[in-house]
């Protein structure tokens, strides 16, 4: 298997992209933002399970990264997941679910918002709590040999917790 190779991307205007890859980006970028809005007009009715953090006008990070993971590997987010969730599981159903607290939900309806686990997707809601977690599930595949990686959604809030500061020297060596 290849390793991952990362060179940045203009999913617009990046000629080496297919279109294929970039309708799919786009497509990925655009159900978010639209069931994000719907989860808003849920919440303002008192029809969702405690409270809901969007990522609108953030679509694009979860869209155009999880299109270039491969089978195996794993992404942690943050309270403002969906986007993220949505770009690598494409459950939609399992999601609203969820954030409505049904048992049908991808967490059994426990997780609400934040809280989800599916598939190589893992997310909370403590800022920079999941850092440590996707380090050591990264050192781990090292140590291991296996060619997967853990990809970490973190948001500038994140970067005044200590503990992402001592994952981030983990993760160099």
């Amino acid at each position: 298997m290849e390793p991952h190779t990362i060179a940045p991307i203009n999913p617009v205007e990046d000629t080496s992209l297919d279109s294929e890859v970039k309708q799919r980006i786009i497509r990925k970028a655009l159900l978010s933002r639209k069931l994000e809005e719907r989860l808003l007009e849920l919440y303002s009715q008192g029809k969702l399970f405690g409270t809901v953090h969007t990522c609108i006008g953030q679509e694009f990070s979860g869209a155009v990264i999880t299109e270039f993971l491969q089978s195996g590997d794993s992404i942690f987010s943050n309270h403002r997941c969906h986007g993220h969730f949505l770009s690598f599981t494409k459950d939609v159903q399992g999601l609203i679910a969820e954030i409505m607290g049904k048992e049908s939900g991808v967490c059994a309806g426990r997780g609400g918002s934040q809280h989800l686990c599916k598939d190589g997707f893992y997310s909370n809601g403590i800022q920079g709590g999941i850092v440590p977690v996707a380090t050591g599930l990264a050192l781990a595949r090292k140590i291991n040999g296996e060619q997967k990686i853990s990809v970490v959604f973190i948001g500038d809030g994140t970067l005044g917790e200590g503990a992402i500061y001592e994952a981030f020297n983990i993760a160099s060596k």
